[in-house]
């Protein structure tokens, strides 16, 4: 009964662990977008990191937020990187691509990810790992609204 007891409890600890590291890691993110608009006078996202105008990987390490008004992007790829502010026009295209792969007489996408093309000869290509392909197309329709395609 001790065994089950204790067995609990630590499951329940490092499931409440991880939780505060993800909003720590979030509201980490939050300050960073807060700074960089407070002084380029830009408009990310300051209150979510589930805001329509941020997009991330499934854990919210790589993240790109968007900035209409300003049409700024804000490209953040881990927890030491202060984030990189670029104007829309970095982005030349973007395309959508995953694996699609068949087991037992169902389809399933692996590898979804978008591809960037940009205007920078030392980084021509950012690929950019998202959690699935719903998601993928949900993005796919706002980058379309967002750049004006």
């Amino acid at each position: 009964m001790f065994n089950i007891i204790s067995f609990a409890v630590t499951i329940i600890a490092l499931i409440a662990w991880a939780i505060y590291r993800q909003q720590k890691r979030h509201k980490a993110l939050l300050a960073k977008f807060r700074e960089h608009n407070q002084r380029l006078g830009t408009s990310f996202p300051e209150t979510s990191v589930d805001s329509e105008l941020i997009l991330s990987d499934k854990d919210k390490k790589v993240v790109i937020a968007f900035d209409p008004q300003t049409q700024k992007l804000c490209m953040v790829s881990g927890a030491k990187d202060p984030g990189e502010v670029l104007d829309f026009s970095y982005i030349r295209q973007w395309q959508l691509k995953w694996t699609e792969t068949s087991s037992n007489g169902g389809l399933s996408f692996k590898n979804v990810h978008f591809d960037f093309s940009t205007s920078d000869l030392k980084r021509p290509l950012i690929r950019f790992p998202i959690a699935g392909k719903g998601y993928g197309d949900t993005w796919n329709s706002r980058l379309g609204i967002l750049f004006g395609a």
